[in-house]
């Protein structure tokens, strides 16, 4: 708003009168002159009046400011049930935990123990699924540090559509959090997508990527399948996570035998009525959350987990080699692939743009030495200049690849090199020119097969296996399974 001007005086200083030569008269004058003063005079009065009044009402100025609230700070109208549908899926978005004075805690666990919404209901029938979680405390132990990277990110996704917190804990009833876990029924990642459901909430499958084990992408589409089936029946979270597990046609027959038979239709009328793996698996995530909630109660630790983010997601232009990528991230390959699980190769897909999620920390610095890259460093073109004390084998070990590649690629016939030779490091994962898939780079288990069988085959080492694919030890292999094997002659 523009300030007030003040033609003759400043606010808050008086005004000299001013003098008769200002106008052109004298003391001496004739009686027109006479009157020509006193109307001067008077007009004098009468300009200094109104420049006090002004400064005495513009002295102090109150100025009014109007900011927009944010959407996540507005107080929501109380919901009814006459709220039109739009008003009501806007409200869904904003629980009122979530738009509470009350402090953030510094543990993400009681972060999660605030959303519960799905404990009201639960009947005394989950003895069994607790019991086993009681007396597990490694188990408990394992989940919390599986979790950790990204328990963070899916219960922000989780509070954003305002859903019971309840639902951040479901990977560990399909997966324990394992981004590489694989089922014989071919469910794959975190959230255990069949391939046709994948498919359905746009997860790309191909031979280079595997949407459904992208964290990022594989979370949103979870949560769009889990508010589908939500909404798909009668808004009742326990029959949509039923249905996420046996399909929502397999609970709509339940729910209306059910009825017929002079029931609610609720979960636990219908629990008789579904699969096995069903009716155990309400009462498996009802027994973590159980437990989550009063864990001393229970007899179990939690080990505590900052209510911080742990990764971001970025967006890069252009291909990189996985290898390189960890690198400039300071990562190891072995965590690079376990926040970025979707790949199929140690290379990003020929098509782009690139989604990666890297550690909250590091991703300024990721971005800014990925632009410093030549394009056929992006690449995994790794040299390697030869200093005193290296041997082929240190260089191998080193890059995570053998003598056998490294004499391939550098035409070598016996393992002699000298100080300041310059060698191409092979790099798993890279295309020919054509751009066509790499040879002798995956394998896909069969049944029968064991990492002890394919590191002789693949004359790898078993730790070379596990760090490629991002293995615990001891992790069991499933039938149709890639792993991925750096180049070799096998036997």
């Amino acid at each position: 708003m523009a300030a007030n001007l003040l033609p003759v005086a400043e606010c808050g200083r008086a005004a000299r009168p001013p003098r008769l030569k200002q106008f052109g008269l004298t003391r001496r004058t004739s009686s027109n002159s006479i009157e020509t003063m006193w109307h001067t005079k008077t007009i004098t009065t009468l300009i200094v009046v109104l420049l006090f009044a002004g400064c005495s009402q513009n002295h102090t100025r109150s100025v009014e400011l109007r900011l927009p609230v944010p959407p996540t700070l507005q107080t929501p109208a109380p919901q009814n049930e006459t709220a039109p549908p739009s008003q009501k899926a806007a409200l869904r978005r904003h629980p009122d935990h979530l738009l509470s004075n009350e402090a953030a805690p510094a543990d993400l666990w009681d972060r999660v123990r605030r959303g519960f919404r799905l404990l009201d209901n639960a009947p005394d029938t989950l003895p069994n699924s607790l019991s086993w979680y009681e007396q597990r405390q490694y188990h408990m132990d394992r989940v919390a540090e599986l979790s950790s990277p990204y328990l963070y990110f899916v219960l922000e996704e989780v509070e954003k559509r305002g859903m019971p917190s309840e639902i951040a804990l479901l990977p560990i009833v399909e997966s324990d959090y394992r981004p590489f876990a694989y089922s014989r029924s071919g469910a794959a990642g975190i959230w255990q997508f069949i391939p046709s459901t994948g498919k359905h909430y746009g997860l790309v499958q191909n031979a280079w990527y595997d949407g459904r084990r992208d964290i990022y992408t594989a979370t949103h589409a979870a949560l769009d399948f889990l508010q589908d089936l939500h909404d798909r029946l009668n808004n009742d979270w326990l029959l949509a996570l039923a249905a996420y597990n046996s399909g929502g046609t397999t609970v709509e027959r339940a729910v209306k035998t059910a009825r017929r038979n002079g029931k609610s239709g609720d979960f636990w009328s219908i629990r008789s009525l579904l699969p096995r793996e069903t009716r155990h698996y309400i009462p498996k995530l009802l027994a973590i959350s159980t437990i989550v909630k009063e864990p001393q109660r229970h007899n179990i630790v939690l080990k505590k987990i900052p209510n911080e983010p742990r990764i971001t997601h970025i967006t890069i232009e252009g291909r990189i080699s996985l290898q390189v990528a960890a690198r400039l991230a300071g990562l190891s390959i072995h965590d690079f692939r376990q926040l970025n699980p979707a790949f199929n190769y140690l290379m990003t897909p020929p098509d782009g743009p690139h989604h990666l999620m890297l550690p909250v920390d590091s991703a300024a610095s990721f971005k800014w030495r990925l632009a410093q890259l030549d394009p056929g460093e992006r690449l995994g073109q790794i040299t390697h200049t030869v200093s005193a004390g290296e041997s082929l084998s240190t260089i191998a070990s080193q890059y995570d690849t053998t003598v056998v590649a490294l004499k391939r690629a550098n035409d070598l016939r016996g393992s002699l090199i000298y100080v300041g030779d310059k060698l191409n490091i092979p790099v798993a994962g890279t295309t020919t020119p054509s751009g066509t898939l790499p040879a002798d780079t995956t394998h896909t288990v069969s049944d029968g097969d064991t990492l002890w069988g394919l590191a002789r085959r693949y004359r790898v080492t078993i730790s070379q296996l596990e760090k490629w694919n991002a293995l615990t030890t001891g992790q069991p292999l499933m039938p149709g399974q890639q792993l991925i094997v750096l180049p070799r002659n096998p036997i």
